[in-house]
């Protein structure tokens, strides 16, 4: 299996929206979430090539969800306004060409539906249809060239992540 050029991530389990108070943009993870973010970097880790970059959203459980990732990859984490959820799809993928290294791959760890819109444009479907739907945790690895079409080379729930890991999956 080809390792991805480009690997989309979901931030893992956050509180519901409407149990928070403050601004969306500063809502956190889970307790739940937080180990699921932990245990899904364990995971990829083990799934992605040696040399990577990794961005997030600035919203806090982006970041909250790229820190253990960060640390089993042994790379920064690089914050990018152009990631915070209902940014342009058209943005976005030129964002991604200017920020995709010539050798190794780019993690993206942000939120829905951007990031199953974003997956569905670079890979060519049409018509509003996307071939990934993106749950929380969950994780997909593109191959190919900017600005695409690119091919899903692997497509993980979170739950099965976790299992990589070793973990329980709930």
């Amino acid at each position: 299996m080809r390792a991805p050029r480009l690997v989309l991530v979901r931030h893992a389990q956050a509180g519901n929206p409407g149990d928070w108070d403050g601004a969306d943009r500063d809502r956190p993870l889970t307790e739940k979430g937080q180990v699921s973010a932990v245990r899904m970097a364990q995971a990829l880790g083990d799934l992605l090539p040696g040399s990577v970059e990794l961005l997030c959203s600035p919203y806090l459980r982006a970041r909250q969800t790229a820190i253990p990732l960060s640390q089993a990859l042994d790379v920064p984490v690089r914050q990018k306004k152009w990631l915070a959820p209902g940014q342009p799809t058209g943005l976005e993928v030129e964002a991604l060409a200017r920020n995709l290294p010539a050798d190794g791959g780019l993690v993206i760890v942000g939120h829905e539906p951007d990031l199953s819109l974003l997956a569905s444009c670079l890979l060519g479907t049409t018509g509003g249809r996307s071939l990934v739907r993106m749950g929380k945790g969950d994780a997909c690895g593109l191959t190919g060239a900017l600005p695409g079409p690119m091919q899903l080379a692997w497509h993980l729930p979170r739950r099965i992540l976790e299992r990589l890991a070793g973990g329980e999956a709930d």
